[in-house]
């Protein structure tokens, strides 16, 4: 199977952190788990604060368990004014929001719009299928669940390219269709179902497809469907949404200077980044999918993370429609975060902790702001491991 995506087994480095894993020669035999210390009560407070006297501009943080109910932030939104961060504040929230875009999708095929199982060219114009390698076999569960190969607009070959033309035109709308040329007429990955390859290409076609099937952009039913319904008062469509908020300042490194990004994203509304949004948000989003029956029933569930759609990245991850599965130590992670030029997105779902957590850093693209980060987050999963 060919892979292509760079991964973090966080619940495996976790547990090997606190002393929960066992090295063995023979994997044939049971690993033997050493009984957890004892859970101690942490100040996130204290914890966030002192991550911000590093490289982090600033931090939000939002953790929901049957035992915690933590929302906090630090540091600063905007490093010229020196804004302090709050926890309602909303930034783009990256790859995260595929989500989003995989729900939707879910929900327009239980409804009976469409079927996720035809191929794109049941609904795509021949002037974008004629441009796609492979495009008369892809199904759009396979755009989902990236196994369709279709070539990624962000891959290192071409991401210059997509950086330079947002560089150069901050200020006028990008879509789906904008980005899709990025990736016309290159080379395919793989057959589709033959192999997994992370392509945000996937979910520009899936916005596209959608389209197609509403009969305007997708963002309306997003918001009509989704935001509305899960009470996201602080989550909008980026882009296309822009005049309900206003996002945070994300920094950047580039030519050597710490760069505010934000005039560049705040302009960019694509499927496979779709959201702006709040911790909080994230995390009903997230439960929302998972967890909660009021909205999201076992039917869309099904399609979204059911045997049907999860496709085996390796031993311990999978991949279903807009998320992540991550297995390790007898433990079940859901997850899917997010990567922007200047902003990093963590949203996790612990399914032995009943955990939720959501972490915004207005800084990435960068080797100081990455490290600190993770191991930002490295740290308050291993305090909420049981």
């Amino acid at each position: 199977m060919f892979i292509n995506k760079p991964f973090k087994p966080l619940l495996l480095v976790s547990a090997m952190i606190i002393g929960l894993s066992a090295c063995n020669d023979n994997d044939d035999k049971d690993l033997v788990v050493p009984t957890p210390p004892p859970q101690q009560i942490v100040d996130y407070q204290q914890v966030i604060d002192e991550a911000v006297d590093g490289d982090l501009p600033g931090v939000i943080l939002a953790i929901e368990s049957p035992e915690i109910s933590f929302v906090g932030s630090a540091g600063v939104s905007n490093l010229t004014t020196l804004t302090p961060m709050q926890i309602d504040d909303v930034m783009p929230t990256g790859s995260s929001g595929k989500k989003a875009t995989a729900l939707l999708a879910a929900m327009l095929h239980r409804d009976g719009l469409l079927n996720i199982d035809d191929t794109i060219d049941t609904w795509l114009p021949e002037e974008i299928i004629a441009q796609i390698e492979n495009s008369e076999t892809i199904t759009l569960r396979q755009l989902l669940n990236h196994t369709a190969g279709v070539y990624d607009y962000l891959d290192p070959a071409s991401s210059a390219q997509w950086y330079e033309a947002l560089i150069s035109d901050p200020e006028s709308l990008k879509t789906d269709s904008f980005a899709l040329d990025f990736a016309l007429n290159k080379p395919a990955y793989f057959e589709p179902g033959e192999g997994f390859h992370y392509s945000n290409t996937h979910y520009l076609l899936a916005g596209l497809i959608m389209d197609s099937v509403l009969g305007e952009h997708h963002s309306v039913a997003m918001r009509n469907r989704i935001f509305i319904p899960l009470g996201l008062n602080h989550t909008y469509y980026n882009g296309l949404e822009k005049e309900l908020g206003s996002t945070i300042s994300g920094y950047v490194i580039f030519d050597e200077d710490l760069e505010d990004s934000k005039v560049i994203y705040e302009n960019v509304g694509v499927a496979d980044a779709p959201l702006v949004s709040s911790v909080q948000d994230m995390n009903l989003l997230l439960n929302a999918i998972l967890t909660d029956d009021s909205v999201i029933g076992d039917d869309v569930r099904e399609i979204l993370i059911g045997e049907d759609s999860m496709v085996e990245i390796n031993a311990n991850d999978s991949y279903g429609l807009g998320l992540f599965k991550e297995m390790g130590n007898g433990r079940t992670a859901y997850h899917h975060g997010g990567d922007e030029p200047g902003y990093k997105t963590e949203n996790y779902y612990l399914v032995n902790e009943e955990t939720t957590i959501s972490m915004f850093v207005n800084c990435n693209g960068y080797e100081a702001c990455i490290n600190q980060s993770q191991q930002l987050m490295q740290s308050i999963v291993v305090s909420l491991l049981k």
